[in-house]
């Protein structure tokens, strides 16, 4: 199976959790050409973790996902953007092939994903390679990816 990725919306995302356009509206600004923007809300309900993750380029296949039932994951792109595949198939089974979307999301973007939604790390949509940022509630449950049911689902532009 191949599915193509799409650029990410809050009407899109909406099943797998929540979508926000951080760098939007005007920023603050200081001496030194710096510039800052923020969420509205708060993102997240739980006190998190900062975690970093170095990623390959695309295309890439998705042959196993994991979830946390435990914590939402909060997604951060850096400075290119990232890819990240997510399926909202039952938190108690397997995720499933054919529930498999795949979203790009940009610079000044963030995802958080609801709890037991089914992932695999993002890929780097623009290069060979590049970092993003994670924030999620470590807790005793350990994510642990399993395989994907129905095979292997292969992620392009």
């Amino acid at each position: 199976m191949k599915i193509k990725a799409v650029p990410v919306s809050s009407t899109d995302f909406k099943p797998f959790g929540t979508y926000y356009k951080v760098m939007d509206g005007t920023p603050r600004t200081g001496t030194g050409g710096w510039k800052a923007w923020m969420t509205r809300d708060v993102c997240m309900d739980d006190v998190a973790h900062f975690g970093f993750t170095m990623v390959k380029g695309m295309p890439f296949t998705v042959d196993t996902m994991e979830r946390h039932t435990k914590t939402m994951e909060l997604i951060v792109c850096g400075d290119k953007p990232i890819v990240l595949a997510v399926a909202d198939s039952d938190p108690c089974g397997q995720a499933k092939a054919e529930d498999i979307r795949a979203f790009i999301i940009s610079p000044g973007e963030i995802v958080v994903m609801n709890r037991g939604i089914w992932h695999d790390a993002c890929r780097c949509g623009e290069g060979d390679s590049c970092y993003y940022y994670f924030l999620s509630l470590e807790t005793d449950e350990k994510a642990v990816f399993q395989p994907v049911e129905g095979g292997c689902v292969d992620i392009t532009l």
